[in-house]
């Protein structure tokens, strides 16, 4: 009898709220950089590794866009507002490099951003590429002097 108090006394310490699986860090989207032509921008990132497994399936890359017309004048450390402008599935690629192609519309002062997503989890930002896409001449205008 006196074993079965001493055995039920002795325990792991005070129980906590459950706690879920670890899941494997999500690796930053590293160097993205930028090449417009004409009225489109191209976006080029990678990322360390690549993924695997059931992270590999779920995952998708998420570009966000923060635009502000050229008329405006520039608010220099005014927080910038972004909003998700396309996504793309995660999928193996040689060396880990991955493109996006995205629609401009001249006259805004533009900044890009990157992450990798699943669901409600995400990633670091990547660096942040920022460029003024000028209104392009219409075709047979001149400007006078």
């Amino acid at each position: 009898m006196i074993c079965l108090v001493g055995l039920m006394s002795i325990g792991c310490g005070v129980k906590g709220p459950p706690v879920p699986p670890r899941q494997p860090p999500f690796p930053a989207v590293v160097d993205l950089s930028y090449r417009v032509a004409g009225p489109a921008v191209t976006l080029g990132w990678s990322i360390p590794q690549a993924l695997s497994g059931e992270q590999a399936g779920r995952s998708f890359f998420a570009v966000y866009r923060s635009r502000s017309a050229l008329d405006q004048p520039a608010c220099e450390g005014c927080p910038l507002v972004f909003d998700k402008v396309a996504t793309m599935p995660y999928a193996d690629s040689q060396g880990n490099r991955f493109a996006k192609v995205l629609p401009l519309d001249p006259g805004f002062r533009y900044v890009f951003k990157v992450r990798l997503e699943t669901g409600q989890n995400f990633g670091p930002d990547s660096n942040l590429v920022r460029f003024d896409h000028l209104a392009e001449a219409l075709p047979g205008s001149s400007e006078k002097p």
